[in-house]
């Protein structure tokens, strides 16, 4: 069966692609809870008017065309109640969305970009170049997204605002408390109560870690979470030390690690033989039904969880990288983000729905079908639960906003494409990291 399983995954791997937190999968997740009324309906109204006047002066009505990345049941959800709240509010404004995976959205936005027929207004994606994006900088509404996440989404570039983040995303392990008390097993703390906790499950004949070989975004995303917390965390400035020549994944211990950890507990502890037969659908859904005890995923995927079972029994943690549990440290970065296509001729009245995007009231709507934390000023939605996780690893600065979204393209699109060699052991390291080593450099050079 493994045979079988390398050979098609290889295949797979060849042709996929992944941006971590947008529309990685195909889940099918609860719409969640209906939001209620905010502030912020007075600058809504005010917009309205505006938009009102100048539709009005030009006898035409304006469709915005929005392709999003976004395509579980949720966000969708979520979407399409914010948009018919502005399309009410601003009559002759229609905004049509087309959601597809991030995969297919950045190849259509490279061949829109090569024929010059750019959208209005997308899901930002790192992908796309600066040069085909409206600078935001100094727009009014800005100032109503928290400043650092706001920061954050934009490092990427040397200058400008070109993404607007509406809401902070983080990659972590989920546990089932349910699985691990009926298995007389205390949240692992470190990396040998960890190991220790899956081969007492294997024993038990619990499979520990719910992961996918047919949907290679599962096992990719635990990798952000490892090079997040082994590489990052423990030096910030790693990228600009590797484009200075002071590092190479050949000899960088971080980076071997992070790979390693993977193999060696992630995929071993996934039931390799069976994971060729899961859908990121599945891996939901059997960790929901307490058929395993860990999920290394992201925010995106709590939604799905709680789709099957709305009350299932769950934490989130930092995965224990080594045995000093201070060492443990929570991706949290700036997820979905929008941006404004800079040829797009309806500009003025894309700032608007950005304008109503940024409010309280468009962004508890976001906050609660999404189950997310808001970058939206004011916005204080208890989503679920295990927000106090989160909340625990940020009040105690244990956590890193690095990962994957610091990374250029051309790297990560190779990264993705040959990381699961080594996870099934088709590579050793020193292939495997001459390979990063060799894209790194490419990456570096288009970029000068």
């Amino acid at each position: 069966m493994k045979k079988k399983v390398v050979s098609v995954i290889l295949a797979v791997a060849m042709t996929a692609s992944l941006l971590a937190g947008c529309g990685t999968n195909n889940g099918n997740s609860a719409a969640g809870e209906e939001s209620t009324e905010t502030e912020g309906t007075e600058s809504t109204e005010e917009t309205a008017e505006e938009s009102t006047e100048e539709t009005a002066a030009s006898g035409e009505d304006v469709t915005l065309e929005f392709l999003s990345c976004k395509i579980e049941d949720a966000p969708k959800a979520a979407f399409d109640e914010i948009i018919a709240n502005f399309e009410a509010a601003n009559p002759g404004v229609k905004i049509e969305v087309q959601s597809m995976n991030s995969d297919n959205l950045k190849t259509t936005l490279r061949s829109r970009a090569a024929s010059g027929d750019m959208p209005d207004i997308v899901t930002w994606m790192k992908e796309i170049d600066k040069d085909y994006l409206l600078d935001l900088s100094g727009e009014d509404f800005l100032s109503n997204i928290n400043a650092d996440t706001l920061a954050g989404a934009n490092k990427i570039y040397d200058e400008g605002t070109y993404a607007m983040p509406l809401d902070n995303g983080w990659i972590g392990l989920f546990y089932n408390k349910d699985v691990l008390a009926a298995n007389d097993i205390e949240v692992p703390t470190t990396y040998s109560e960890l190991v220790a906790a899956c081969d007492k499950l294997q024993a038990n004949g619990i499979t520990p870690f719910a992961s996918s070989l047919s949907d290679l975004s599962v096992p990719y995303i635990a990798l952000i979470g490892l090079f997040a917390e082994n590489v990052y965390a423990n030096n910030p400035d790693w990228s600009a030390e590797r484009d200075a020549g002071e590092h190479t994944f050949v000899d960088d211990e971080g980076w071997k690690k992070s790979f390693d950890q993977l193999k060696d507990v992630v995929y071993k502890y996934c039931d390799p033989d069976n994971a060729y037969n899961l859908s990121y659908d599945d891996c939901a859904a059997n960790f929901a039904n307490g058929e395993n005890a860990f999920y290394f995923e992201g925010s995106w995927a709590l939604s799905s969880v709680r789709g099957v079972k709305s009350d299932a029994n769950i934490g989130i943690m930092a995965f224990p990288v080594n045995d000093t549990p201070n060492d443990s440290a929570l991706l949290c970065f700036p997820d979905t983000s929008l941006s404004i296509c800079k040829d797009s001729e309806n500009a003025d009245v894309a700032k608007k729905f950005l304008a109503y995007m940024a409010s309280e009231e468009a962004g508890t709507i976001w906050a609660e079908k999404c189950a997310v934390s808001s970058a939206i000023n004011g916005v204080n939605v208890d989503y679920d639960p295990v927000a106090a996780d989160i909340n625990s690893y940020i009040s105690a600065g244990k956590i890193t906003p690095l990962g994957d979204r610091v990374l250029r393209t051309t790297f990560t699109d190779k990264l993705w494409e040959i990381f699961s060699y080594y996870m099934l052991g088709e590579n050793d390291w020193n292939t495997l990291a001459s390979t990063l080593d060799e894209y790194w450099d490419k990456a570096y050079a288009e970029q000068q």
